[in-house]
Formats: structure tokens, sequence, C-alpha cells
């Protein structure tokens, strides 16, 4: 198959023009003459020329790829950025490559290889937990590298991340000024550094406001996502002994929300609820739901290719940690405690 490969050589046997002349053709050159440009690129287009990405990234030193590597797909805040990412990217030039590490640490390692082997110019990496070695693999063979949404513990890269601490005591300290006394936090996965953060935050907060910690439930992310599978979320979050609901994401609040609607629960006149991420300002036919998430003003995507730009025009720049401040989106489902 390699020796039916259309390459410059065949055009420009089918043309009459050297390879030289065919190489700047394709390349657009203004300098060549309308009718020259216009009869190679249609000979190319009807001979079906691909060009050679693999051997143009060698002779020029960049592959104009980016690797996004992204725990998960489905989780609509995943889905949005990466979004975001490709099309920003592709409107700069540069082809993505998405890879998914299905929230598996060996899987993002594999994913890792690929877009080191295909000689990306740079990585942008959701980290699915705090192990450094994925990292420390990317930077070992000199690949700029940003990380996006979290901190990896005890490695210092270039990062862009919403401020979850700050995001889970503001919740704390609005639900408990609203007068609630009794809550319930279903929490992230422990493996990564957001779920500590606002876990400790939204506590923190309670705690000032003279709540007892015996006061806060705590559903662990293992026993919620078993209990979404198994579809037995009801006998997690009953008996409803709490008034307020705090959730690690809005992907697990909405869960706790249309169980407890089933339960003829209304919020927030019965209970309030509250998630982070704010999915729903892009996904609009979502129920509404009030959430944390990073100010109006900061694009996360826009950051992140910001930085790593910078980082492959300039390898040796200070190391750069963008850490966004929050906002709350209040869409109605949060209010004063039930009396």
């Amino acid at each position: 198959m390699s020796q039916n490969r259309i390459t410059l050589k065949t055009i420009a046997a089918e043309c009459g023009y050297s390879v030289n002349t065919v190489s700047r053709a394709l390349r657009n050159d203004t300098k060549l003459p309308p009718e020259t440009l216009e009869k190679i690129q249609t000979s190319a287009r009807n001979l079906g020329y691909i060009r050679n990405s693999l051997a143009s990234s060698l002779r020029s030193g960049k592959s104009h790829v980016i690797a996004v590597i992204v725990e998960e797909i489905q989780n609509p805040h995943y889905s949005y950025l990466v979004s975001q990412l490709d099309s920003k990217l592709r409107k700069l030039g540069y082809v993505v490559m998405i890879l998914c590490s299905h929230a598996s640490e060996k899987i993002e390692q594999q994913m890792v290889n690929i877009a080191i082997s295909h000689s990306v110019d740079g990585i942008l990496l959701f980290p699915h937990s705090n192990k450094r070695h994925s990292a420390e693999l990317i930077t070992k063979n000199q690949v700029p590298l940003v990380l996006i949404d979290r901190e990896i513990k005890d490695f210092t890269a270039d990062i862009v991340c919403i401020d979850d601490y700050g995001g889970g005591y503001f919740i704390g300290k609005r639900l408990a000024e609203l007068g609630h006394q009794r809550f319930l936090y279903i929490a992230g996965p422990l493996n990564n550094d957001s779920q500590p953060k606002r876990q400790n935050g939204f506590v923190k907060a309670l705690t000032e406001a003279g709540i007892p910690k015996k006061n806060i439930r705590i559903i662990p992310s293992k026993d919620m996502l078993s209990a979404i599978s198994a579809n037995t979320i009801r006998d997690l979050l009953l008996p409803v002994d709490y008034t307020a609901v705090f959730s690690f994401n809005d992907e697990m609040a909405y869960y706790a929300v249309n169980c407890l609607h089933n339960e003829g629960f209304r919020m927030p006149e019965d209970l309030s609820i509250a998630g982070f991420d704010h999915i729903r300002k892009n996904i609009s036919y979502l129920l509404p739901l009030s959430s944390i998430s990073c100010q109006e003003n900061c694009n996360i995507a826009e950051i992140a290719i910001e930085l790593l730009l910078k980082r492959i025009e300039n390898p040796d720049l200070p190391i750069q940690s963008r850490v966004l401040p929050v906002s709350f989106y209040d869409e109605g489902t949060i209010g004063p405690a039930p009396m």
C-alpha cells in the first residue's frame, strides 16, 4: 500500500512541475503564478493527495498537534471544556488529539505514551489522581504540559483550576446564614486534589458558624457511584435527616435532586441543594440547580491554551499557577431552613 501512496513526486509527474514547485504550491505560496497554483492544487485534489504530517513535523520540529487527555467524556463539565479546547485550538491552527483515561491510572499512562509517541507539541492533562507518574513522564520527555482542573500533589507544573476550597467555603457559609443546622455532603473521588479542598472549605465554614461536625453527614464517592450503578440512590439519601445538601459536582447533585423529587421533596421549600461546576450554563434544558463555578470573565479553556502556547514558545518560563475565583449561580434551589 505504501507504494500506492500519493506523494509530491506523483503530483509533479502528473502536472509537469518540479517537486519543489509542487511543494510551494501546496503551501499556497503566492509568489507562484495563480495559474500554476490552480493547476497543481487541482491535480493534488484529483489524485487524492493527503499531506504527510509526520514527514512535515520531522522537517520542522513541530507537529501542530495538541493532546487533550481527559478523565471522562460523559460528564458534561468535561465534555464542554474539551469541546471549547478543540474549537479554540483549531482556530489557532492546531489539530487536537482527544484521549480518554476512563478514570483509570493505567489507561491514563497509556494515553500519555500515545501522545508522546505522536510527537505532539503539547499536552493538556485533566489529572485522574494525585499520582505523579503520568505528569512526570510528560516532563521527562520535555513535552510542554498544562494541568487543568486540579493539582497533583508534590508536582509542579503550569496549571489552571478553580478555587475549590473557596467554593466549598462559600456554600457552607451561605447555607449556615440561611439557618440550616443539619447537612449532607456528597463527596467526590478521594484520589483527586479537588475533593478534599471542596469538603474542607464546606466543613470549615459550617464549623465557624457553630455547626457541630456530627450534624454533617457525608456520603463517600464510592458509595454514591455504586448506588447510581445499582439504582439504589434512595437507600443512601433516606432518611432525610438534613435540610441542606452540597454535592462535590453537579452531576451527582442531579442524581440526588431527581431521587428527592420522586420522594416528594421540594427545593428549596423542603430541602436546599447546591452543586459545583454550573453545567446548566451550557445545557439549558437541565433542571435549575444552584451551583458554584468560576466567574463569568474567566474561561478555563482560554487560559489553559494561553499557558500552553507560552510554554511551547518558551520552555524556560517560570511555572504559572492560575487559580480562578468562584461565583455562586443562584438558580433557586437553596433557601432558608424550613421551620
